[in-house]
């Protein structure tokens, strides 16, 4: 337990990303996902945040965990 949340803590110093669960999904700039706003990011097999698609503005995505969505 201590050396997982050590890892995570080292992952967040080195690469300035939270970690994430595999298969969930988030808005950008929300939810520990990197930018841009309005953009949909996916949590990879990594733990690592990975670009997935770009809405049509900064504020049409909405959702988050397994539902998120663009509404532009």
């Amino acid at each position: 337990m201590y050396f997982a949340q050590t890892l995570a803590i080292i992952a967040l110093a080195v690469f300035g990303v939270e970690a994430c669960t595999a298969g969930e999904f988030r808005c950008g700039n929300q939810g520990g996902a990197p930018g841009p706003d309005g953009a949909i990011y996916i949590c990879n097999s990594s733990g690592r945040w990975q670009f997935s698609s770009q809405c049509g503005g900064r504020t049409c995505c909405q959702g988050g965990g397994s539902n998120v969505h663009c509404v532009c």
